[in-house]
């Protein structure tokens, strides 16, 4: 077989400043976590080629990813899948909690985009939003979480998945500003309330979460998550738990792609020897192409019979 076009993908690849921030209030009531993505979400924007509303969804969505897996267990995996009726068909996320993610987003045409008959859903439009949490350990059964998008706007069916799939009553922000072709600012926060958590601290939380006119704003005006965090918990003491960077990452390969290659079945690969002499793999998440030649399928097509 012919090496690959661009070999085996990178396990990660550093996002210059983007990091999140996880704290707790120091009688553990309530935790936290603010993210600045500027620089991851630039990247994956320019890896896919996308500008303007599509840049800001796939911010939105890897955002989210992010937040979910911010407070998953290590050896843990988070697996993000929307499907909505408005500017996109659908967006996947993977994320770690150790900071890595990757995703993609699949735009629709205006023309076929749907947000309701008055117009009453967000940019995402109606759908649904799932989330799968798989454990490190060989055999362990996933857990999946399923909710409808009731706005379209990802920040507050997040907080919606949070409160109907897990019981957990929960504040999210998700915030992506572009210029042109160019992504200026990324961020994004989530706040949690624990069962202990008196009405008091939990009001005072929410009046602080309300007095942030616009988080687009604030980000424009100062993007450090730790003062994010600060105007949060301005009315609570807060310890800092972790400061990590993000980093885009892909765990595709060659190898990978010829399995997938595989499961198309025998007559679609022996169809291509026939017809391209060829077989073309593209990663979705990362765009990386994979290439089997005539040779190659031979060898597949002699494996699976």
């Amino acid at each position: 077989m012919n090496n690959d076009k661009s070999g085996k993908a990178k396990s990660a690849q550093h996002s210059s400043g983007s990091r999140w921030l996880k704290c707790v209030a120091t009688n553990g009531t309530i935790r936290g976590v603010a993210l600045e993505a500027t620089g991851l979400i630039r990247e994956l924007a320019k890896l896919h080629k996308l500008n303007g509303m599509q840049a800001q969804g796939l911010g939105e969505a890897v955002m989210a990813g992010l937040l979910v897996s911010s407070y998953c267990k290590a050896g843990e995996r988070v697996n993000l899948n929307i499907r909505g009726s408005g500017q996109f068909t659908q967006g996947l996320v993977d994320a770690n909690p150790d900071g890595t993610v990757r995703g993609y987003v699949i735009p629709r045409e205006p023309k076929d985009a749907f947000f309701g008959e008055h117009n009453e859903f967000g940019p995402w439009g109606n759908g649904s939003l799932s989330i799968l949490r798989k454990k490190g350990d060989a055999g362990s059964q996933p857990y999946i979480g399923t909710v409808p998008l009731i706005t379209g706007h990802l920040a507050k069916d997040l907080t919606f998945y949070w409160f109907q799939s897990e019981q957990i009553p929960s504040a999210v922000g998700l915030a992506v500003t572009v210029d042109g072709d160019e992504v200026v600012t990324a961020g994004g926060f989530l706040v949690q309330v624990m069962p202990q958590a008196s009405p008091e601290e939990v009001k005072l939380v929410e009046k602080h979460i309300q007095e942030i006119d616009s988080l687009t704003a604030e980000l424009s005006r100062e993007n450090d998550p730790l003062k994010l965090l600060a105007r949060i918990f301005q009315s609570t003491a807060f310890v800092l738990l972790e400061d990590r960077p993000l980093t885009a990452y892909c765990n595709c390969s060659r190898e990978r792609a010829i399995r997938a290659l595989k499961l198309s079945g025998i007559e679609e690969v022996s169809d291509l020897l026939k017809t391209e002499g060829k077989a073309s793999l593209n990663c979705e998440f990362c765009t990386k192409e994979y290439t089997v030649d005539a040779d190659g399928l031979r060898e597949l097509i002699a494996s699976m019979t």
